[in-house]
């Protein structure tokens, strides 16, 4: 999973993501799940708190911010909502 902040007014672009995405990393290495946030949460010596974020995963129903799954049929990077939760959650959706 990748955490990421847009910038102000801008919004996803799946498949542009998934694009660079492609060129830039090797399969193994792209995030399956993407996580939208206002802001990165910081500790008191400015470093990313990662160990919160891996805590709450990447459950629909568990974390408030907009999630994203990189679908590979589509090539691009979808909204994670209640009905792929269930599809990866039940093997029917593979990642």
């Amino acid at each position: 999973m990748a955490a990421l902040v847009l910038r102000p007014g801008c919004r996803l672009d799946g498949p542009a993501l998934y694009r660079h995405v492609e060129q830039l990393l090797p399969p193994y290495a792209r995030p399956r799940f993407l996580r939208l946030q206002e802001c990165l949460a910081m500790t008191e010596t400015f470093k990313q708190q990662k160990v919160r974020l891996a805590q709450e995963g990447f459950d629909p129903a568990r974390v408030p911010d907009p999630l994203f799954l990189l679908d590979e049929t589509t090539k691009a990077y979808v909204p994670l909502g209640p009905a792929l939760w269930e599809g990866v959650l039940d093997g029917r959706l593979r990642i």
